[in-house]
């Protein structure tokens, strides 16, 4: 039974970003595509957002940063770097890479790379448009067409520790009747330019339900920020920089392990590596561990040997941080894990899904038709 629970809702998870749409739950599918695969590898997720009156509204590509506030874009800045700025967010905390933005108000849209609109704020919202990029190499201008070097026109930022003003969009668009606050997303597809993960956005009880109850489900607690997040109807409380209260992290080098706890940041900005950030120097000895455990409960999370990630990458020791000792899961971590984020229940759901074979995706495609067809996940009247 629990095979074909799991079969199922795979099948429903991992279609549904074959075509946006709005399901039948009311939620909305968003496409995530990957820009530029062969230069940056897939671990740059990548989303597309329009702003009103700006740039004509196009969509464009933004990487899709679930470990970052706020939604960061040079569309329409002109590519002028002296301009005045409201403030100034550096994304590991020590000061690069970092963007100086101001804050302009607009109404944002989610849609497709082929121009194709599928949610929207309903009134305008802030967001920080930069002004200037601060990187190892000091602050630098960008090119006049705004486009920055990744092929991307900056951040979408899917965390949920901004303000009560500037924060993440994804809690702003409107959500349908019975839907609670949060996304879930699915990037086990191995995304490629063309080929499209999904962001589900609005949570009915029955997905929950179903996530939950997977084999092999995860479900952990986030840490409150103790701030409230913008929603289209009010507010909702946020949470911290590391959404997950402290999670065990054994880290083994030269044949000596250490059992540590740690809050974790679940970041699909996050790369290629593995990254531990210390606020001291205790654990640099551990920097390049041959092997790491995240486990909770006695229930690993994920794991790595070798020193060397999914997407060869390393496990790095980042010390004297200011923003407090935490762990990333890395980008790579959602090629094998679809991650839901349930604002309203403050619980995150971790459901591992195994690499996706061919036949496997032609059944999933002939899967969506049948559960969007009969409304598996229908709203309840």
């Amino acid at each position: 039974m629990k095979k074909s629970i799991l079969f199922g809702a795979l099948i429903f998870l991992g279609s549904i970003g074959l075509k946006a749409q709005t399901n039948a739950d009311g939620s909305y599918s968003i496409p995530v595509y990957v820009t530029n695969p062969t230069a940056y590898g897939p671990s740059y997720y990548n989303i597309y957002v329009g702003i009103s009156g700006v740039d004509n509204g196009d969509l464009l590509p933004y990487m899709f940063d679930s470990g970052s506030p706020n939604f960061f874009s040079t569309a329409g800045s002109g590519g002028d770097s002296n301009a005045s700025t409201d403030g100034f967010f550096n994304f590991s905390g020590n000061g690069s890479p970092g963007y100086f933005y101001q804050t302009l108000t607009n109404t944002i849209s989610l849609g497709s790379s082929d121009q194709t609109t599928y949610a929207s704020t309903q009134d305008n919202v802030d967001w920080a448009q930069i002004r200037a990029v601060s990187n190892t190499v000091g602050t630098t201008n960008y090119p006049s067409n705004n486009m920055l070097p990744d092929g991307t026109y900056g951040n979408f930022g899917a965390g949920l520790y901004g303000s009560s003003t500037l924060a993440t969009i994804l809690t702003q668009i409107p959500l349908a009747s019975g839907l609670k606050q949060g996304y879930s997303i699915d990037f086990t597809t191995n995304l490629t330019s063309a080929g499209t993960g999904s962001l589900t956005l609005g949570l009915s009880t029955g997905l929950l339900n179903t996530l939950s109850n997977l084999p092999g489900a995860i479900v952990l607690s986030m840490l409150p920020s103790g701030s409230n997040l913008p929603t289209a109807d009010g507010t909702i409380p946020g949470y911290q920089r590391p959404q997950v209260s402290n999670v065990a992290v054994s880290l083994t080098k030269d044949g000596t392990t250490i059992i540590t706890n740690m809050p974790l940041v679940l970041d699909t900005g996050g790369g290629i590596n593995q990254i531990i950030y210390d606020t001291d120097t205790n654990l640099f000895e551990y920097d390049h561990s041959t092997n790491l455990i995240v486990s909770s409960n006695n229930q690993t999370i994920y794991n790595i040997s070798d020193n060397t990630t999914a997407w060869d990458g390393q496990v790095v020791v980042d010390t004297n941080n200011p923003n407090g000792t935490r762990i990333n899961s890395g980008g790579y971590f959602f090629q094998s894990n679809i991650v839901t984020f349930d604002l309203a229940d403050g619980i995150v759901i971790i459901d591992p899904v195994p690499e996706p074979t061919s036949s496997w995706m032609i059944l999933a495609g002939g899967g969506l038709l049948l559960f969007l067809r009969f409304g598996y996940f229908k709203r309840k009247s």
